[in-house]
């Protein structure tokens, strides 16, 4: 009775063993859960940082290493008979405008972002020519076509005491810094 019970104990193990394996096929997944859509054909996309200042620090390497296109509009597939797609990126300090045509190429971008950390060598350049001012608001606009920026300009808010300056400063020209306002 023992040889009969071990072996339909073995039995049963072996074949509850032989049908739990399941070979699945590789299923694609396309995700996009910060996605919101306008009414005029634009959408926007609320981004989620691993660290922050990742997204302002350079939004257009953002955009490609976080977002994919192609994917993005098999998912909206044709809904719209646009003749592209204008993807808006936010967070809490701005926003990146991403143009796409209808085949998925950047046409051009527009981001704009206030209070980030400016770059090096702008600080540098503040500090040496405003000495004892303190930075107390700042704003980085920039534009372009496809990847590449062809302007980009900082609104710094400077403050002394009571006085407050306000200067504009090319990055492509970083000596190139002026008072707009006092």
């Amino acid at each position: 009775m023992k040889n009969l019970f071990l072996c339909l104990v073995l039995l049963l193990s072996g074949a509850i063993a032989q049908a739990q394996i399941i070979e699945l096929e590789e299923a694609k997944v396309d995700y996009f859960p910060n996605l919101k859509s306008g009414n005029d054909g634009s959408y926007s996309y609320v981004v989620k940082e691993k660290f922050s200042g990742e997204f302002t620090a350079d939004a257009i390497g953002f955009m490609k290493a976080n977002f994919d296109i192609h994917a993005f509009m098999n998912k909206i597939g044709e809904e719209i008979g646009a003749e592209g797609y204008l993807v808006t990126f936010r967070n809490g300090q701005g926003f990146l405008e991403a143009d796409f045509d209808k085949k998925g190429e950047l046409r051009g971008t527009h981001q704009q972002f206030r209070d980030i950390l400016v770059p090096d060598q702008i600080r540098k350049d503040l500090y040496r020519n405003h000495q004892g001012w303190t930075m107390v608001k700042n704003k980085y606009v920039a534009s372009g076509r496809g990847d590449i920026l062809d302007k980009e300009m900082y609104r710094v808010k400077l403050q002394k005491g009571n006085e407050v300056r306000t200067v504009k400063i090319n990055p492509r020209a970083p000596g190139n810094t002026g008072v707009a306002s006092k």
